[in-house]
């Protein structure tokens, strides 16, 4: 094979050769530097703080979030509210009439606040042989955790508000199509915004595809693209079937939700706190970051919680 060929040749990322070579030489680099000055509180720091803004960044770029519910941001001491007026009346009256007084009234309600956080531990001997990817490691995962925690929190307020027992709740054996146009329309009917979105992972959403209607066009492009993208209009949004410390899932893979995204409101207080250490009588370093968090699910009505029989959770 000739040195072009195999120059060409890209593993299973698509980065070639001369690419891997170049990543591996600042890995290295990375790693050489570590090991010189790990023992310098002022680096230690340094290296927490740009950890802290990488997973921040990370996080704001892979969420999905704020495609599925409202979601706002405030600075940390900020406070965020839910404010719906009403009361106020528009009259019909002959010409030079005394138009009727109406007053004005207003529901008030305060999203309340819960901290989201992660403490990591290693030992500093075996972080600091390999730095680089335990670096990228530790960020990747503090991403994949708050924000499998955050959609899970948001589930759990929408399942508290939505039991078994609710009018907007529908258990059947799979999906039917007049029972998803159905809750579409009712959601779409009891909002204010109209901004219906379908939430669920992929053993939910995916079932759409077996629906009436999509052209054949449209199924090749799903097949090859791999994304549903939007049923009647409404968005799907795909959920990854986020699993914890012992591989256990999140979500549930039989549970699908069609809403508005004015059904509740997520907030964020703030960017993402951290502080490191070492302990003074051992060899471990400590990572810690936290972030306040909090979500009000205010109008439950604009939501369905439909689940397939058919599917283990």
């Amino acid at each position: 094979m000739s040195d072009t060929a195999i120059k060409k040749m890209v593993d299973s990322f698509g980065r070639s050769q001369e690419e891997n070579a170049q990543r591996l030489e600042i890995m290295e680099a990375a790693n050489e530097e570590a090991r010189d000055n790990w023992d310098d509180p002022q680096y230690r720091r340094d290296f927490a703080a740009e950890l802290t803004e990488s997973i921040l960044l990370g996080f704001e770029y892979e969420t999905l979030i704020d495609r599925w519910i409202d979601t706002e941001r405030t600075d940390f001491n900020g406070r965020i509210f839910i404010r719906e007026a009403g009361g106020l009346k528009a009259f019909y009256m002959a010409r030079g009439g005394y138009i009727e007084a109406s007053e004005l009234t207003a529901e008030i309600s305060e999203v309340p606040r819960d901290m989201l956080g992660v403490h990591v531990w290693e030992f500093e001997d075996k972080f600091l042989t390999n730095f680089g990817e335990s670096a990228q490691a530790l960020r990747d995962l503090s991403i994949r955790r708050m924000d499998a925690e955050i959609n899970r929190r948001v589930h759990t307020v929408l399942s508290e508000a939505i039991p078994s027992g609710s009018p907007y709740y529908l258990a059947t054996p799979g999906l039917s199509k007049p029972g998803v146009d159905a809750a579409i329309a009712a959601v779409q009917d009891a909002s204010d915004s109209g901004n219906v979105v379908l939430v669920g992972r992929p053993t939910m959403t995916r079932q759409i595809m077996d629906f009436d209607g999509y052209g054949n066009e449209t199924l090749e492009e799903i097949r090859n693209k791999g994304v549903l993208g939007q049923y009647r209009g409404v968005p799907i949004v795909e959920l990854r079937n986020y699993k914890d410390e012992d591989g256990n899932p999140y979500l549930p893979a039989n549970e699908m939700w069609i809403m508005t995204r004015d059904t509740g409101k997520f907030a964020f207080f703030g960017g993402l706190k951290s502080k490191e250490f070492m302990e003074l009588d051992n060899w471990y370093w400590h990572y810690l970051a936290r972030r306040d968090t909090g979500v009000l699910v205010h109008h439950p009505e604009r939501a369905r919680r439909l689940l397939d029989t058919s599917i283990p959770a």
